[in-house]
């Protein structure tokens, strides 16, 4: 966590909700230098209507998180743009820039940014949402310009429970969506524990992994400028981190 004394830059962040594990993946990552600011917007189910009744708190929110004079902002919820298309996604960065005044990215736009970084193409996709999420999370990444060879997911539909998703769970998930012909295994949903076991997924698959909350802070770090090397974090963080 950061040190007020050692204090250059503040980040803010809109997360849901329902969300309990964006807070504790970021504080344990993030450099001392960076403070990390969180508001909330209305989101408890992983479906149509959870994501869209979201929509109401983004503007008012992002004002709040501009009082607190953050550097950017980034709206943390992947499935929200996966689910609602491009056109949404590219409105509310701008939606977002304009309530607050401040530099905006998205969860989805970090992880398509740090792909593209990687320089991957083909990738498999380990989720904690229900196939109708799946399919028009793989129809976001192909719009992207990627192949999806390979999605399995959890299930899951109440954002709540997928912060209780354990790392065994995790990891048997991405060892079943895993694909010869994958060059890399995405892990979107910033409430699914994996940030952790990230490093790990890697040494045992001999490929990248890109998870939402890791491409976020990598995202984030690169805005600010001035940070080389996260060490023992995985290869984004370690290797991509400098501009």
């Amino acid at each position: 966590m950061a040190t007020p004394g050692l204090i250059k830059h503040r980040v803010g962040l809109l997360i849901p909700s329902s969300n309990t594990n964006i807070e504790p993946e970021y504080y344990s990552v993030m450099p001392a230098s960076v403070s990390t600011h969180f508001a909330r917007i209305a989101m408890t189910a992983v479906n149509d209507e959870g994501l869209s009744g979201q929509d109401q708190d983004v503007a008012r929110q992002s004002e709040l998180l501009a009082a607190a004079q953050v550097d950017v902002i980034l709206f943390c919820l992947t499935a929200a743009s996966f689910v609602l298309g491009l056109d949404y996604d590219t409105g509310l960065k701008q939606r977002i820039e304009s309530a607050s005044g401040k530099p905006a990215l998205t969860a989805a736009q970090t992880i398509v940014d740090a792909l593209n970084t990687i320089g991957v193409r083909r990738i498999a996709m380990a989720t904690p949402f229900v196939p109708e999420v799946n399919e028009v999370s793989r129809a976001f990444m192909a719009a992207n310009g990627f192949d999806v060879v390979s999605i399995e997911g959890l299930g899951l539909v109440d954002n709540f429970s997928i912060a209780l998703t354990d790392y065994e769970t995790v990891r048997a998930l991405v060892w079943q969506a895993d694909h010869s012909d994958a060059e890399a295994i995405v892990i979107p949903g910033g409430n699914m524990p994996c940030l952790e076991i990230a490093p790990e997924l890697e040494q045992e698959l001999k490929k990248p992994v890109v998870t939402t909350n890791q491409a976020g802070i990598w995202a984030l770090l690169r805005h600010l400028g001035g940070f080389h090397r996260l060490d023992g974090r995985g290869l984004l963080l370690n290797k991509y981190l400098s501009t």
